[in-house]
């Protein structure tokens, strides 16, 4: 999968610097309470009709032109978006994960996709495959009740627990970074999202997870995980 390192690598960089950005802000969720607007943070998306839309609609054309059946596998494989989907492709296996820990990330995953979708409903971006004459063969089944399309619920889930990962398991840091790019490259390898989709969504993450780290909630959730997954993971 083709990835962009450095831009990982700066919204790394973003999300330590947002940390100490946000309060602390008590709540009842077993993983904290991300206390943020991610619609604040993101601007609006191109219009339907803008030159950027129709060039974005062009790449995704392009990579489409361009996907092999090993590929369109891949993607499809990353529409999962649990732990072991996120940590396979680099070769992280975990062994004995305590189910506490498995329901830690989801439940950072389902509080992740409430923020992004607070914003969808915001800015209500039509899929690029609803688009008319859009020339699409998209990697997934078109339904009446898809969500809109900016930001990216998927490149939002990777980042956030990329970003997580990576302050469990600094050792890897460099693989899980690649591998965030790499989640959200398959959104646009399926047709699914434009590229503007998934930087908004990256973006969003990152500010989701530092959010999160400046909840007390999630921090001690956060230091428990962090010991069983690294033992899990053989560390």
């Amino acid at each position: 999968m083709r990835q962009h390192h450095h831009k990982a690598i700066f919204l790394i960089i973003v999300f330590l610097s947002l940390q100490a950005c946000f309060p602390a802000f008590a709540a009842d969720q077993s993983c904290g309470e991300p206390a943020i607007d991610v619609a604040e943070l993101i601007l609006p998306p191109p219009k339907a009709t803008s030159l950027e839309t129709k060039a974005e609609l062009q790449e995704l054309r392009q990579l489409q032109r361009f996907r092999t059946a090993k590929k369109a596998d891949y993607a499809r494989a990353d529409y999962q978006r649990t732990l072991d989907r996120f940590l396979d492709p680099i070769a992280i296996k975990l062994n004995d994960l305590p189910s506490s820990t498995t329901e830690f990330f989801k439940c950072v995953a389902r509080l992740t996709e409430e923020k992004v979708q607070e914003a969808k409903a915001i800015f209500k971006r039509t899929r690029p495959y609803k688009l008319p004459h859009n020339g699409l063969r998209v990697l997934k089944t078109v339904g009446k009740d898809d969500s809109t399309s900016y930001p990216s619920g998927h490149a939002a889930y990777g980042m956030v627990t990329g970003l997580i990962l990576s302050a469990m398991l600094p050792e890897k840091r460099d693989a899980i970074a690649k591998r965030i790019e790499d989640f959200g490259y398959s959104r646009l390898l399926s047709g699914v999202h434009f590229r503007s989709d998934v930087y908004a969504g990256q973006v969003s993450g990152a500010a989701v997870a530092a959010a999160f780290f400046s909840d007390a909630t999630f921090r001690a959730a956060f230091e428990k995980a962090k010991v069983d997954l690294r033992k899990a993971a053989g560390y």
